[in-house]
Parts: structure tokens; sequence; C-alpha cells
């Protein structure tokens, strides 16, 4: 795969995937070591990544995202009344598609960190950039690999309004972050991505300063 269409069109898989198609479990594997190549904060390599195969883990952990979805929208889906007619409602038309059918995507992985300093000791911004800098340069890598080899995902964290029930089903210790939530699996058949739209680097880069000229 080109580098830069790699780059450039590695999009957030959901209706994309398919649901029924297995995945192989060695290509799982090999994007994980890909994963693990990424930097993380002072190469403590903290991390532990959760695999989640088991339907029932699965069907559990999809009803407490569910619950936490209906939860911000106020009990309700809301994609129907948006009618997909705007780029907000495609999004949001997407978004409930995985919250209906998460527990039937083949595999669910969470990134885990534990962060080597507290937010006392590193003071808050310093604590968020090295903890979060140490997950999703790999969370990155993950998705890169996982497009090469046909398999999709997408960054979700809407689970984390239910962290604690997700900690104590899994298993996972305090002292462990949870990243986000990653939902994978193989891309449907002739499904392809593109560049998203992005706007103009003039409106977003300047140099030396904030208002400084553009590059």
């Amino acid at each position: 795969m080109n580098i830069e269409y790699l780059l450039t069109a590695t999009r957030s898989a959901r209706k994309s995937i398919d649901l029924d198609a297995p995945v192989d479990s060695r290509d799982i594997r090999d994007c994980l070591r890909v994963a693990f190549q990424a930097p993380n904060g002072s190469n403590q390599q903290s991390w532990r990544w959760l695999v989640v195969a088991d339907p029932v883990i699965r069907t559990r952990i999809a009803a407490l995202y569910r619950d936490a979805y209906l939860q911000l929208t106020g009990g309700q889906l809301v994609a129907d009344m948006l009618e997909g007619k705007t780029p907000f409602g495609r999004l949001m038309s997407s978004t409930e598609w995985l919250v209906e059918n998460l527990a039937k995507v083949p595999l669910l992985v969470i990134p885990c960190y534990e962060p080597y300093l507290t937010r006392t000791e590193g003071g808050d911004s310093f604590y968020q950039a090295t903890l979060y800098g140490s997950i999703f340069p790999a969370v990155w890598n993950f998705q890169l690999a996982l497009h090469t080899r046909g398999y999709g995902t997408c960054v979700t964290t809407l689970h984390l309004h239910r962290e604690k029930e997700i900690r104590d089903l899994l298993g996972i210790p305090e002292s462990y972050v949870q990243g986000c939530l990653l939902p994978v699996g193989r891309l449907r058949a002739g499904h392809t991505f593109r560049p998203a739209g992005r706007r103009p680097l003039e409106e977003v880069i300047a140099v030396d300063s904030w208002d400084g000229p553009p590059v």
C-alpha cells in the first residue's frame, strides 16, 4: 500500500466493518507487534492491551456502551431525526450503527497504560500529555497496520462513562488507565477509503506566533 495513501486514507471504520467475516488472530498479533514500536513516555512500555473476543463479554461491554450513549442523548437514538442529510447527521448515523452493533463486532481492543507519574507529581497538563502521548501513537500504529491487512477500526471513548464497570468486568487494576476502545473487524469486500476533507493549511498553521503568517 502506498505510504501517503495509507497515512491520508486510514479512516474510522464503523459501517464498513463486516460483522460476519472471521478475524485471523495471527493478523491481530502482527498488528499489535507493529503498534508496540510506537514511542511512549520514557520508553516505559507500561501498557496492557486487552483483546476481547468472548461474545458474552463483548455483549456486556456493548450494553454498557449503549447505556452510556443513551444517557448522553436523553434516552433516545437521534440519527433518524437528523435523516443523514448533513455531515453531522451522517456521523451520528455511523455512531449509532456502532452503538447498536458493537456486540457483533468480532474483536474489542482496549489499550491500557499505567502512568509512572500521578497528577500530583507531574501536574495535570504534563500528566495528561505524557499519559495519552504514551497510548495514542501505538493506537495509530495499530490502525495503520490493520488497514494494510484489510481490517478497520475506530477510536471510541463512550465506554469510559462506564469505566468502573468495565474495569470490574475485565479485572483491570486501579493503577491502569483505559485509553479508548477499538472495535476491530475485516472491512467489507470492495470497500476502500479516501482522504477526508480538511481545512486549508493557511487556516491552521502559523509561523513564530499565534497570529503569525502561514507556512
